[in-house]
């Protein structure tokens, strides 16, 4: 078979690459450039982008997908993980679809009993976003993966190696499931192998009823941490993040979702028949005896930085009035000058929508309208001129619908502004962020449902 994994270069996608039988055919996607070898085929890929997805995922027989989008990817980024989860979800559905993908296989996250996490909400919109290509699709769903290089585990660990004392906030009550890296691992290959799990979503969990609290009891047991252990029956979740990122050793952006995740009790779920066969570790403290306890602590390293100012931008736009995504993007071009007290005026030029501001005649910003992509539904300007923009041939602005069109994104993505960054940042940004803002609530208007009988 042909198998493609994004996600590959990642804590699980190592481990995969590893399990995967060298007869099959493997593709590893990586934002940056590999080398490949006898066994992985890797490809650098923009997942941001459409056409960089439509090109990896050629010839494939097999999409497993293990990304999630907690840490920035640009510069500066403006927007919600959330709705960054949902257009990186889109792009590779359409990428499978058009490729005539016969399989999508993601790894998303246990659900709460109450659906009262933005994170795991976020990775059940992922779900719907696969399973309405189409394309036969297996969702598992899985808690704390256990192992060395997870995320979570690894937080977790380099807490109980840092902290002599420990405060364990009401939040750590919450219940939750956990699930060794090789039964995981043994559970994606089994879904890549048999067409049981098609059409299924299945909760990758050991079984054992667990919380917070006696995860860190028992991890700190282990390890040799803090003896001190102090419940306390409040929940500080803003302080909780920064202890964490602190001691924890990791970013902010990753630590905070998982924070909020975690005041929230997860479904316990027992093990599913179809995989009971595949976990063996079926308890916390039977995970823990596999890692080695003389692990140097893993010190967190500094952000790669970017090469360039760029910049991304992506909002999900209010659809009460059911429009078309072109009718979106027509909306915007007769609104912004109506907000904006013809300050801006937009007009066209051929296929070229230029801004411009009062009393200048060079043009604000310069897009060109791409053609023959109305099937994608999707409205796409390159941004090729203009005096606020550093680069001709890198950014783009773009409105598309996504989940079985129940959801409208407004993005802007590899944008490298002219402005010097600082003021840029304070100004320009801003203003763009305060204008998609204003725009999503004006399309829940009746000023929209007017404005619309006018195009």
């Amino acid at each position: 078979m042909r198998i493609t994994i994004t996600g590959a270069s990642g804590f699980i996608g190592k481990k995969l690459l590893k399990s995967i039988s060298p007869e099959h055919s493997i593709k590893g996607l990586s934002r940056s450039h590999r080398e490949s070898s006898h066994q992985v085929d890797w490809v650098k890929t923009d997942i941001f982008s459409y056409n960089s997805c439509l090109g990896a995922l050629a010839d494939t027989d097999i999409a497993v997908y293990l990304v999630h989008s907690m840490l920035p990817t640009s510069r500066l980024f403006q927007g919600s993980f959330e709705d960054t989860d949902l257009f990186l979800a889109d792009n590779f559905a359409r990428a499978c679809k058009k490729n005539g993908v016969k399989k999508i296989i993601y790894l998303g996250g246990l659900q709460t009993k109450d659906n009262s996490s933005k994170h795991l909400e976020s990775r059940r919109e992922v779900e719907d976003v696969f399973m309405s290509t189409g394309i036969p699709t297996t969702v598992l769903r899985a808690g704390m993966v256990v192992g060395d290089g997870g995320s979570s585990f690894e937080i977790l660990k380099n807490l109980v190696l840092s902290l002599p004392v420990m405060v364990l906030p009401k939040w750590t009550e919450s219940s939750t499931q956990a699930i060794y890296i090789d039964d995981l691992i043994q559970v994606l290959m089994y879904s890549i192998s048999s067409n049981s799990t098609d059409n299924k979503i299945i909760n990758v969990v050991n079984g054992e009823k667990i919380n917070y609290k006696r995860l860190i009891e028992e991890a700190s047991s282990y390890f040799k941490g803090p003896k001190l252990l102090i419940p306390v029956p409040i929940n500080y979740t803003s302080f909780s993040k920064l202890w964490v990122t602190f001691f924890g050793q990791a970013d902010y952006e990753l630590v905070s979702p998982l924070i909020d995740s975690l005041v929230c009790d997860l479904v316990e779920p027992d093990i599913s028949s179809e995989i009971s066969d595949l976990i063996k570790y079926k308890t916390f403290k039977l995970m823990l005896e596999q890692i080695p306890k003389n692990k140097v602590l893993r010190k967190k390293g500094n952000k790669k930085k970017t090469s360039e100012n760029t910049v991304r931008s992506i909002q999900r736009l209010s659809n009460r009035v059911d429009l078309e995504v072109d009718e979106v993007s027509s909306l915007y071009v007769q609104w912004l000058p109506l907000e904006m007290k013809n300050l801006i005026q937009v007009k066209w030029e051929g296929d070229f929508l230029k801004f411009r501001i009062i009393g200048l005649k060079q043009p604000l910003l310069t897009l060109h309208k791409q053609s023959n992509i109305s099937e994608l539904k999707r409205v796409k300007f390159h941004i090729v001129g203009g005096l606020l923009t550093k680069t001709k041939d890198t950014g783009w602005l773009e409105f598309r619908k996504t989940s079985g069109d129940k959801f409208i994104l407004a993005s802007i993505n590899n944008f490298i502004p002219s402005l010097p960054w600082y003021i840029y940042k304070y100004s320009q940004a801003l203003v763009h962020l305060s204008v998609m803002k204003r725009f999503s609530k004006f399309l829940k208007t009746d000023g929209a449902k007017s404005l619309k009988s006018s195009l």
